[in-house]
């Protein structure tokens, strides 16, 4: 019988899986990208559908469709093996106990806490009152169900309970973000964190719910708390690295090849309704570097869409500054009125897609801004606009954009150029915490050996004709032992041709595991080679592999030496010596 682990190898292909989080491209019979996982201009991650394999070449990180997971989303193999099931649809009929990690718990408790909320909206009286209120403000019953909207009722321990019944405890719906500790615990210690709200589910980019965001009840506005409550970071939740909405959308944004940003649930919810399905929400929390990251695997293009009151003006810039910062294409999406989009949709979801398609370049956006507010005839209003725009064209990573904008400034403004160059050298950036941190690129680790022997296997394994010119080398060249069995086992093959198949019979699970990594990191380093002869990168391997070899028993030889020196025996310095001079002698230059 087939293995859940293998069932959900066959039903999800690699490239589909990555090409979900990160943009791929073909090379050759594989695909490449930037490597996700580390900083770097030029793609060294790759990707293999015929072996079904991922490896970047740049930071070496790489492996199967699980590995991806683990990495990407930062959970244990458990926890990827329940996702990409639920993805697969594969029935995970009886979970080892060992395997149930804290986090699948907590993914228990919030899939559990949507399916109650979702039950108090269409069940109680004052959910059929809030789907009421959803209706009116333009949201169809299907988007309800397709997002899963809830309601918490107005209990203290109505969720608690209820997941309590399901055998959770109550630390561990606190740990879920679900529930909240009281300061002076009466009968209960713990209480619910949601009560009388409509409820949001925030889910990951799998789709799996992580956290809710919960609106006040607008038929009973409780002026003591605030308008929107959030789950707290959880194990399984940071507000920083989650974009609401992005599950359904990241298809869409890179069709589109533009990410469209809003600021609350109802504006998502009435985007996708109409159409705008490459649209996604900060939450109501200032763009991190992390999410614009994120957008980043899918499109170099953002237009942005805050209320443009005081708080979202100073949020539209301090977030539209870090996407300038992290090279994205950035636009602002102006609407009339003081609308937000969601009363823009409701109203003419066609004004919607003008107001995107009309968007305004981030610069021409501060631009025409900072000249509305301030009278550029008199020396304050110079002021007040060069205060305002300068530490933004100073981030500005092309010179010759950054050019542009300066011209055109000194222009309206009637003032030399060079004078606000000047200028700009003495000012700050908007808002220090934007800068980004440049990352070194980590050390390439396709230099080291172990990787040396990597290559040499995958070279056998995919041209059979130069295995028996490797035969007469001895297999204490490999110095791991894994890559050690291997190689001792292509050697025992008495014909010419090499059946993968039955040589991974022959090895440990682990070991046959790894042969088509070996023969897709041969495949790779083959692109990376020019005028490429199998029987000359074969000779050059094992070349270097002998060199370390010899280097490995010269640096012994000098350690004895140097002991045979303060001993001031001679007999053993004089046998030593020669040894190594003889050594010297069969190193490979």
């Amino acid at each position: 019988m087939i293995s859940p682990v293998d069932e959900v190898k066959n039903r999800i292909d690699v490239v589909d899986l990555i090409q979900g989080y990160i943009k791929l491209q073909k090379a050759g019979r594989n695909f490449k990208a930037n490597c996700p996982f580390h900083s770097e201009k030029t793609p060294s991650f790759m990707v293999s559908r015929e072996r079904q394999l991922w490896r970047c070449f740049g930071c070496g990180k790489g492996g199967s469709i699980f590995d991806f997971i683990m990495e990407i989303e930062g959970v244990e193999f458990a926890d990827a093996l329940r996702m990409l099931a639920q993805r697969a649809g594969v029935e995970l009929k009886k979970i080892d106990p060992k395997l149930k990690t804290e986090r699948t718990r907590l993914y228990e408790i919030c899939d559990l806490a949507t399916q109650f909320f979702s039950k108090q909206l269409e069940a109680s009286q004052a959910g059929k009152k809030i789907k009421a209120y959803l209706s009116d403000r333009g949201l169809k019953q299907k988007t309800v169900s397709d997002w899963r909207i809830g309601y918490a009722p107005e209990t203290w321990q109505g969720l608690t309970d209820f997941l309590n019944s399901r055998g959770y405890s109550d630390s561990e719906i606190l740990k879920a973000g679900l529930g909240a500790k009281a300061e002076k615990p009466g009968k209960r210690a713990y209480y619910d964190r949601f009560r009388d709200r409509i409820m949001f589910p925030i889910k990951n980019l799998n789709g799996i719910v992580v956290g809710f965001s919960g609106r006040e009840n607008p038929n009973q506005p409780d002026s003591r708390m605030g308008k929107y409550i959030n789950t707290p970071n959880t194990l399984i939740y940071d507000k920083s690295k989650i974009l609401y909405g992005l599950d359904k959308a990241k298809l869409d944004i890179r069709k589109k090849d533009l990410c469209v940003l809003v600021e609350g649930q109802m504006d998502i919810l009435m985007s996708h309704q109409a159409g705008f399905e490459n649209a996604v929400a900060s939450s109501g929390i200032a763009l991190t570097e992390d999410q614009l990251r994120i957008i980043k695997r899918y499109t170099d293009n953002l237009a942005t869409a805050f209320d443009m009151d005081q708080a979202g003006e100073v949020a539209t810039k301090r977030g539209t500054n870090l996407a300038l910062l992290n090279g994205l294409n950035t636009k602002v999406i102006s609407l009339s009125d003081g609308q937000d989009p969601a009363d823009c949709l409701q109203k003419d979801p066609s004004l919607w897609g003008q107001a995107i398609d009309n968007a305004q370049g981030l610069i021409e956006f501060y631009l025409d801004n900072a000249f509305s507010k301030n009278d550029p005839e008199t020396a304050q209003g110079k002021r007040e606009i060069s205060k305002a725009l300068l530490p933004l064209i100073k981030e500005v990573p092309n010179r010759v954009e950054q050019a542009h904008w300066l011209q055109e400034i000194a222009r309206r403004l009637k003032v030399k150029e060079d004078v606000l160059i000047e200028e700009m050298k003495n000012q700050s950036s908007n808002d220090v915490q934007t800068r980004v941190v440049k990352k070194e690129l980590p050390q390439n680790q396709d230099n080291n050996m172990p990787d040396l022997e990597e290559y040499v296997l995958g070279l056998v394994l995919s041209y059979p004709k130069i295995l028996t010119k490797c035969k007469k080398e001895p297999c204490h060249l490999f110095t791991n032992s894994d890559l050690e069995q291997i190689f001792k086992a292509l050697k025992d093959i008495k014909t010419k041709k090499i059946n993968l198949v039955s040589l991974k019979k022959k090895l440990q699970p682990h070991l046959a595991d790894r042969i088509d990594y070996l023969v897709f990191r041969a495949e790779i380093q083959k692109n990376l080679v020019s005028d490429f002869e199998p029987d000359k990168e074969l000779k050059f391997c094992f070349d270097q592999l002998k060199n370390r070899n010899l280097k490995q028993k010269l640096s012994q030889l000098n350690l004895a030496i140097q002991e045979a020196e303060n001993k001031k025996d001679k007999v053993s310095l004089q046998k030593l010596t020669k040894e190594f001079n003889k050594l010297s002698k069969q190193m490979i230059i």
